[in-house]
């Protein structure tokens, strides 16, 4: 298994939001960079801005911190701790822009470099799951224990800035690097789940003291029983719905339903995707809505229209290679996303047919995008299944075919539009 892969996507290669995300930071930062050339004329040095100019110097070539620091964002740990030992000037004035940290084990995880890293936004941590093959060639998922102590107070270390967390683990396949996060069903020692159950309390604890902020998302965590929702759940997932920010709890997943859809679905051999699920927790629905009501504000947010508006960027996003390498975006609904929109209109009154067409359509269109912070892919790229515009219609939104339509269909031979 290799270190340096942890930036990577299941296809084995720098996912393309990754790519599209630096080299348009990159853009925006190099023409602002002067270099500074020769007159051949005088002798005499003038400055220059350096795009759409060929420049012709003896000089060694620089970058700004800001571009090294884009460059780091994509290291691995151990080489972004050596990058930092290069020279004074990338200690003091690269680390400080780094955004996204990479783990792979779990002596990285040492609070006392932290105070290096100011702005530092998207923590991957793959040490949390070690793989081991067994007599029958299957992979075996355990915890490390040694992450477990070390995770919940170097995550703190950044409150302040910190936005993304996924902990999980890196497995090969087929010389392809694939990373997952905790399911139960893989895990053959009730040690483990306990475990787990404790690292999702100290999580909690640390959003309940404000050692951790409430902009942090963290996914990759599943409670052991969150399989099969039984009755009453546990407190572990209750001390979570009341701990952890009420913008995650309301994303929490019950029983795992999002992900047993999507490693069941009949197109699994076909696609891949990029998203990352929260905790994933033991209790029903309604349960988890019932703890948001009784939080302060919690009410307001899950009857609020961003709340609406947010459901209804939450379709599946099916990412699709075709034969000739291009990749598609597939969004569809599944009942449980469906139901949820259907009852936030039943228990609001809301009039869906006030609402302004445009602003349902990019909600909807959301779905396309990775994350919420990202750019949407080109439009030629993406396809809102039809069962799925079918049933949105059918709620009343104000939406019509052309505004998902893309000029090769309907004579598209991609099948999976009309599921």
């Amino acid at each position: 298994m290799k270190s340096d892969a942890s930036h990577l996507s299941p296809s084995g290669r720098a996912s393309k939001r990754q790519k599209l995300t630096f080299f348009s930071k990159l853009w925006q930062l190099l023409p602002t960079r002067p270099a500074v050339i020769k007159d051949t004329a005088t002798g005499t040095a003038v400055q220059q801005t350096a795009v759409n100019h060929s420049i012709t110097s003896t000089d060694a070539p620089t970058l700004v911190p800001e571009i090294w620091a884009h460059v780091c964002d994509f290291l691995p740990y151990d080489s972004l701790l050596q990058t930092a030992a290069v020279s004074r000037d990338m200690l003091t004035q690269v680390m400080p822009r780094v955004t996204m940290l990479h783990i792979d084990t779990s002596y990285q995880l040492h609070v006392g470099v932290c105070h290096r890293y100011r702005d530092v936004k998207d923590i991957y941590i793959y040490s949390l799951i070690k793989f081991r093959v067994d007599e029958f060639g299957d992979n075996v998922w355990i915890l490390d224990v040694d992450t477990i102590p070390c995770l919940v107070p170097f995550l703190c270390k950044f409150s302040s800035c910190l936005e993304r967390v996924f902990l999980g683990g890196k497995q090969s396949r087929n010389g392809q690097v694939t990373v997952a996060g905790f399911i139960p069903e893989y895990f053959f020692s009730s040690g483990d789940g306990q475990r787990m159950k404790n690292l999702i309390d100290a999580i909690s604890g640390a959003y309940k003291t404000g050692a951790l902020g409430n902009n942090a998302w963290i996914a990759g965590l599943r409670c052991p029983r969150s399989r099969s929702i039984i009755s009453g759940g546990c407190e572990v997932c209750r001390r979570a719905c009341n701990s952890f920010p009420l913008k995650s709890v309301i994303d929490f997943d019950s029983g795992g339903s999002r992900i047993s859809r999507r490693l069941s679905s009949a197109f699994a051999s076909n696609l891949y995707d990029e998203d990352i699920f929260g905790l994933n927790v033991c209790l029903d629905r309604a349960e988890i809505e019932r703890i948001i009501v009784s939080r302060p504000g919690g009410k307001e947010l899950l009857y609020s229209k961003t709340w609406f508006m947010t459901l209804l960027g939450r379709a599946d996003r099916n990412i699709v290679v075709t034969k000739d390498d291009k990749i598609l975006f597939v969004a569809k609904y599944d009942d449980e996303v469906l139901k949820q929109i259907s009852q936030f209109i039943e228990d609001t009154s809301m009039d869906v047919t006030s609402l302004r067409p445009n602003e349902v359509v990019e909600a909807i269109r959301r779905s396309f995008a990775a994350d919420e912070r990202d750019l949407l892919p080109p439009k030629e790229q993406c396809y809102l299944a039809g069962g799925s515009f079918n049933a949105l219609k059918d709620l009343g939104l104000p939406i019509v075919e052309s505004d998902f339509q893309n000029e090769d269909e309907p004579y598209t031979p991609f099948f999976w539009r009309f599921y």
